[in-house]
C-alpha cells in the first residue's frame, strides 16, 4: 500500500432517496498502516427522521435535536478530506450526498475516491451479495455497532485493507466463494469429470481431472482471470471415473475435438517430408491443430530436428546415403505421433475400492474402455471382453490417449500404467 492518506467514511442518513439528509458521519484517517485521527458526530437534518431509520440505527429525533447542523461541521469534514483519498462502501451514495450538502452552501468538494463496493465486485467476481455484511462475513471481519457510522466505518476500514491486498496481488491466503466452498465438500479427490453448472443447471464447462477436488479449487480460486467462471458457476459437481483418461473420453461426448489443420507425412518420392494441409473429416495424419500458427510452429520444430549441418553448404542434391539418413530421422520423429505400441492396454484405478479401469488400444487406435473387478491375468488374456464403451477410429479419443500416455511417463506417482498386448 502506498503512503497516501485515506479517509474512511460512513454516513447514516434519513433514507436512500434523492431528498435524504445526513444524520451521522464518521471519518477515520488512515495513513502509514494506522489510524491517525477519528472524527464522528451526529448531524441535525432539520427534519423529522422516519421511524424505520430509528429502528435501524437507534438514532432518535431527540438525539438529533441538539446535534450540530451540517454547515457547522462542514469545515471540520473538509479539513480531513482535502488531499486524501475518500473511502466508503458505496461511494456513489456517500460522496454524492456530501457533495450535495456542500453545493447547498455554494461550495464544491473535489476528492479522489476508492469505493470498496466497486473494488470488491471487481476483485471477487461471482459473490452472491456485495453488501457490507456479506463482504465482512467473507473476510471474517466482525462488525460492532452495525448501522452506526463509527461501527460501519471501522468495518469498512478492515474491508479496505483486505481489498488493497487483493488489488495489489499481495493477499496471503487463497479465497473461495462461500457457495463454491460448500460444493467442494461433495466433490471426490479421485479422477473424474467435473461439471460446472450455472443457476439454471446448464453445464457451462467440463473438465477432466486426476483429482477433481484439487482441479475445482484451482479453477474457482478468487482471481480476476477466473472472472467468467466464478460469475457463471452456481454449482460444481463431479463424476468419478477412476481414470482421468476415461474422463477425457466422456468430455469428448459433450465437446468433440475438431481440428482445422494436420501435419502429414508425404512419402511419394525417395525423400520423406512433413507437410501441413487443411483437415477434412476422416483424414489421417500425424499431428492435428485448431490453429494454423500452432501447426506452423510444430513444423518448424520438426524441420529444425531434421536439419543436418554436415553438407549445409554443398552444391547439388543429396546422395542416396543422405536421403536414407534423412528418412530415418523422419521415421523416428513420426513415432512421437503414435502410441508406444500398436496394441496396448492401460490399467488404472476404478470408481470404487477393488475396481479397475481399462483402456484398450488396437492397431494404433483406441478400441474402448471399461471397468471391472476381474484379476489382471483375466483382463490381459481377453481385454476386449471387459470393454463397455467402444470407439471406431475416434480421432479425439486417439489424441487424448496419446497425450495421456506422455503425461503418465512424467508423473512421479503413477496410479495407472500401460503395457503392450499381443496382436489379436
Amino acid at each position: 500500500m502506498s503512503a497516501r492518506r485515506y479517509v474512511i467514511c460512513d454516513i447514516e442518513a434519513t433514507g436512500l432517496d434523492a431528498g435524504c439528509d445526513l444524520i451521522e458521519i464518521a471519518l477515520l484517517t488512515f495513513e502509514d498502516g494506522k489510524v491517525i485521527d477519528v472524527y464522528e458526530t451526529l448531524i441535525n437534518p432539520l427534519k423529522v427522521i422516519p421511524e424505520y431509520i430509528t429502528n435501524l440505527t437507534t438514532i432518535s429525533n431527540r438525539d438529533l435535536k441538539e446535534a450540530p447542523k451540517f454547515y457547522e461541521i462542514a469545515d471540520a469534514i473538509r479539513l480531513r478530506l482535502e488531499g486524501a483519498v475518500f473511502v466508503s462502501h458505496n461511494t456513489e451514495f456517500d460522496l454524492g450526498l456530501l457533495r450535495k450538502k456542500y453545493q447547498e452552501m455554494g461550495q464544491e468538494l473535489k476528492v479522489k475516491n476508492f469505493c470498496t463496493l466497486k473494488v470488491a465486485q471487481h476483485e471477487i467476481p461471482g459473490l452472491l451479495n456485495y453488501n457490507l455484511d456479506a463482504l465482512c462475513s467473507f473476510f471474517n471481519i466482525k462488525i460492532v455497532d452495525r448501522h452506526r457510522a463509527i461501527g460501519d466505518a471501522k468495518a469498512t476500514l478492515e474491508l479496505f485493507k483486505e481489498l488493497i491486498q487483493l488489488r495489489f496481488k499481495t493477499y496471503p491466503k487463497i479465497l473461495y466463494l462461500p457457495h463454491h466452498e460448500m460444493a467442494f465438500k461433495k466433490i471426490s479427490s479421485k479422477a473424474g469429470l467435473l461439471y460446472f453448472k450455472d443457476q439454471s443447471g446448464k453445464v457451462i464447462r467440463f473438465e477432466a481431472s486426476f483429482n477433481m477436488e484439487k482441479t475445482a479449487r484451482e479453477l474457482l480460486m478468487v482471481k480476476a482471470e477466473h472472472r467468467d467462471l466464478l460469475i457463471k458457476t452456481a454449482v460444481v459437481e463431479g463424476e468419478v471415473t477412476g481414470s482421468a483418461l476415461i474422463a477425457e473420453f466422456k468430455k469428448l461426448l459433450f465437446s468433440p475435438y475438431q481440428p482445422n489443420w494436420v501435419i502429414y507425412l508425404q512419402d511419394q518420392g525417395a525423400e520423406k517430408k512433413f507437410r501441413i494441409k487443411p483437415y477434412k473429416k476422416g483424414m489421417s495424419g500425424l499431428w492435428y491443430f485448431r490453429d494454423y500458427l500452432d501447426a506452423k510452429k510444430k513444423l518448424k520444430e520438426l524441420l529444425r530436428e531434421m536439419k543436418d549441418q554436415t553438407f549445409a553448404y554443398r552444391e547439388g542434391g543429396k546422395s542416396k546415403e543422405e536421403i536414407v539418413k534423412h528418412n530415418q530421422k523422419v521415421d523416428i520423429l513420426s513415432k512421437e505421433a503414435r502410441f508406444p505400441s500398436d496394441h496396448l492396454i492401460i490399467l488404472g484405478e476404478g470408481r470404487t475400492l477393488g475396481e479397475k479401469s481399462l483402456i484398450v488400444i488396437r492397431n494404433n487406435h483406441v478400441l474402448g474402455y471399461g471397468h471391472t473387478d476381474a484379476m489382471d491375468e483375466e483382463i490381459y488374456a481377453n481385454p476386449e471382453a471387459f470393454i463397455t464403451r467402444r470407439f471406431f477410429r475416434h480421432l479425439g479419443a486417439d489424441l487424448a490417449a496419446r497425450k495421456y500416455i506422455r503425461i503418465l511417463k512424467n508423473l512421479r506417482q503413477k496410479t495407472e500404467g500401460w503395457r503392450s498386448l499381443a496382436e489379436p
